[in-house]
């Protein structure tokens, strides 16, 4: 299949679509298909009509209507990837003649689009830049993140307190029957790790090597499943050893066992280094998004409700499919946060906005500043990611440069990244304001807490995916 793509008026493209004569063919095999399962011709079996009496039954018209109906979607939405075009409402659709097996077929679509932004004359853009600084604890954080993961669990004679690690007997009952799966031996448990019903981790606390307890323990009334929620159990513990977390000196060795170098003081400073070098990460994303915010606000952004519709469609399907492969539903994780489809939709609303409104001012700075992309620099990244991915860079190269909407979508892609990077060449960073102290009911002064939680996405993330 091939489009070629012209610019009209009004915000428009008309797309003219070569559909092959394979494609053609193959839903014309589809239609008849379909059609063969729903007609009844009497002394045929249902789905065996051949094509040649099924077409005598019920006209060459409907045979046509019915391969259109099935695949000039499809056929649409693969001229849209290929052209690098998102619709902000649907097309009108039109063709001199219906399709007709073995040839070739062409149909043109003209659709609206959304209005170029339009960006002032003289664009001066300001962003703030947060200095990077290391966290005064974040190597003794890793350090002892290390230790942790050096430590041993030795036994101990005293009794069992938070962070002690248990090995327990316990069986559970309601009403003297037995709850399923509630009867479990030689469990080991960190005390507080929050494994355990709260009623009967408590209950460990103060219990030594031996001990044995009888427990009482109120499930939650939305405790799952749903037999033993809201009701009492009985649960006989016994306790047959407790353990404690023993660390490893902070030394030599540990450094030894836990990395390349072998000195305690070269594991540091590789640490702080690493530790340097992600906080400027950070802080190059935080301020790659804040020059595209800054571009979105002196830009005259127009956001289509369509464009919008569409974007938020496509969240819901992205956060659907992530619960799916987690076994999770997003419908029963929206009935569980108390809101409604409409509310949730309503949420991701604000966001969607922003993000088409950045996109919009930054495809139309790419086009000021006459930002292009050659065929070698797109080679460059498959390789690239070929190698990062461990594929044969001259076969990836090969089948990605072929597929015409791929490369077209990746050149895409890397046009808006090479956009954003000059944008933030001509930008200038400013210090990133100190909050403001506002006072409490208590006359304590408030914090800017919520500064931590700017955005901190990655250049690339700041350049809409999708875009």
């Amino acid at each position: 299949m091939t489009t070629l793509v012209e610019t009209l008026p009004d915000n428009r493209v008309l797309l003219r679509v070569e559909v092959s004569a394979h494609d053609v063919d193959h839903a014309f095999e589809h239609a008849l298909r379909d059609l063969a399962r729903d007609v009844r011709i009497p002394g045929f079996r249902k789905g065996k009509i051949p094509p040649r009496v099924l077409r005598s039954r019920i006209g060459e018209e409907a045979v046509v209507e019915e391969a259109l109906r099935g695949h000039l979607g499809a056929w649409y939405s693969r001229a849209l990837r290929e052209a690098g075009v998102e619709p902000v409402d649907s097309p009108e659709i039109d063709y001199d003649d219906p399709p007709t097996e073995g040839a070739t077929w062409t149909f043109t679509a003209t659709v609206p689009v959304p209005a170029p932004a339009v960006l002032p004359k003289k664009l001066a853009i300001t962003a703030e830049r947060a200095e990077e600084e290391v966290p005064g604890d974040a190597v003794e954080r890793e350090l002892e993140r290390l230790r942790g993961l050096q430590s041993q669990l030795e036994p101990t004679d005293a009794p069992a307190a938070r962070g002690d690690y248990v090995l327990v007997d316990f069986a559970g009952s309601i009403d003297g029957k037995p709850i399923k799966d509630a009867t479990v031996s030689d469990f080991l448990v960190e005390i507080g790790s929050g494994r355990l019903i709260d009623d009967l981790e408590t209950a460990l606390i103060g219990l030594s090597a031996g001990d044995e307890k009888t427990v009482e323990v109120q499930f939650p009334a939305d405790y799952q499943p749903k037999k033993v929620a809201g009701k009492l159990a009985v649960f006989e513990v016994s306790l047959k050893e407790v353990k404690k977390r023993v660390l490893p000196e902070l030394d030599d060795e540990l450094a030894k066992q836990v990395s390349e170098f072998e000195t305690l003081a070269e594991l540091q400073e590789a640490i702080a280094k690493d530790i340097g070098e992600r906080q400027a990460r950070a802080a190059d994303g935080r301020y790659r998004a804040a020059c595209l915010r800054a571009l979105a606000d002196v830009a005259e952004v127009e956001v289509p409700e369509g464009l919008i519709q569409r974007r938020l469609q496509a969240r819901l399907e992205d956060l659907s499919e992530s619960f799916r492969r987690r076994g999770q539903s997003l419908e029963r994780y929206i009935a569980a946060t108390g809101q409604s489809p409409d509310q949730v939709v309503a949420s991701l609303r604000p966001e969607v906005e922003d993000g088409i409104r950045q996109e919009l001012a930054l495809r139309a700075f790419a086009d000021r500043e006459k930002v292009a992309v050659e065929d070698a620099e797109i080679e460059v990244y498959i390789r690239e990611s070929a190698l990062e991915a461990k594929q044969d860079p001259d076969e990836t190269v090969a089948r990605v440069m072929q597929d015409e909407g791929v490369r077209r979508d990746l050149a895409d892609d890397l046009r808006i990244k090479k956009a954003l990077d000059r944008l933030v060449e001509i930008a200038v960073p400013v210090p990133v304001a100190a909050p403001a102290a506002v006072a409490d009911d208590d006359g304590a002064a408030g914090s800017a807490a919520a500064a931590e939680n700017e955005d901190e996405e990655s250049a690339d993330e700041a350049a809409p995916a999708d875009a």
